[in-house]
């Protein structure tokens, strides 16, 4: 396995700087454009992830949240005002409360099915199944036709998000718990059964079948997101989504986020 290094090449580039119930933040990087997928660190905790990529703060050119829980919005307002970073979410997110109250003024609206253009990028955003008010994944393209897409928080595999995944080249995809471990677990009843809905988090094997559709032949990384890390285990999600994989005759390769330290760059250049 093979990772680019901190000064990047000519690809597009990925590093989760950190994902789970404790925060959760994509750094996105082509050539000498950057954006953010989520905010949910502090903003010294996003700053100093992000600099720790080799990147500078003040690079980043936009912020897209999927929702407004706190894991994924935690930073985001003081971020984007101490760096002028133009922050977009749907509606329901601004509505929320959670993104920044002063914010949603200046903030820019984006609907599920849109697509915006930002330096050097494409996004469009996609409903997902989730109990936030109007929660969204992203697919981002870059001006070579890369594609990344985060799907995360999410219940299950929906039609409507599934049928905007095709053609991708870097998957990042909620494995959120094993279920036995979940079953087993402390949780309370209530709590398992909302983690386990239609309306909650992706287990392991519902990620992994997810695949089957896809595995298209341009897909090079499939990233573990989000996991439990009181109802999973990386070993359990890496196999998972492995396993798969081979099942498929993919070549792509699994690499499992964490919470407290950020995956290294991870490069499309084809």
């Amino acid at each position: 396995m093979s990772f680019a290094g901190p000064e990047g090449g000519p690809g597009l580039r990925a590093s989760v700087l950190g994902s789970g119930s404790g925060g959760n933040a994509v750094l996105v990087s082509s050539g000498p454009h950057r954006l953010l997928l989520d905010a949910g660190f502090s903003c010294r905790e996003l700053e100093r992830r992000i600099r720790a990529r080799g990147v500078d703060p003040a690079s980043i050119g936009s912020l897209f949240l999927t929702h407004e829980h706190e894991d994924h919005v935690r930073g985001a307002e003081r971020f984007a005002r101490r760096h002028g970073v133009a922050v977009w979410a749907t509606e329901g997110t601004w509505a929320g409360g959670e993104a920044g109250a002063e914010l949603c003024d200046r903030g820019r609206r984006i609907r599920s099915g849109e697509t915006v253009e930002v330096p050097g990028f494409r996004v469009e955003a996609f409903a997902l199944p989730h109990d936030a008010r109007e929660p969204v994944g992203y697919v981002v393209e870059d001006d070579a036709g890369r594609r990344l897409a985060l799907v995360a928080d999410l219940g299950c595999a929906s039609r409507l998000a599934w049928g905007r995944l095709t053609g991708i080249d870097l998957l990042l995809l909620e494995a959120n718990h094993d279920l036995g471990m979940l079953r087993r677990g402390p949780y309370p009843w209530v709590l398992k059964q909302r983690v386990a809905g239609r309306h909650g988090h992706l287990s392991n094997d519902q990620a992994a079948g997810g695949l089957a559709e896809l595995a298209g032949s341009r897909l090079r990384w499939v990233v573990g997101y989000h996991l439990s890390r009181t109802n999973n285990l990386p070993a359990l999600a890496a196999a998972a989504l492995g396993e798969q994989l081979d099942r498929l005759g993919s070549r792509a390769e699994v690499v499992i986020s964490d919470q407290f330290t950020a995956t290294p760059w991870l490069e499309v250049t084809e």
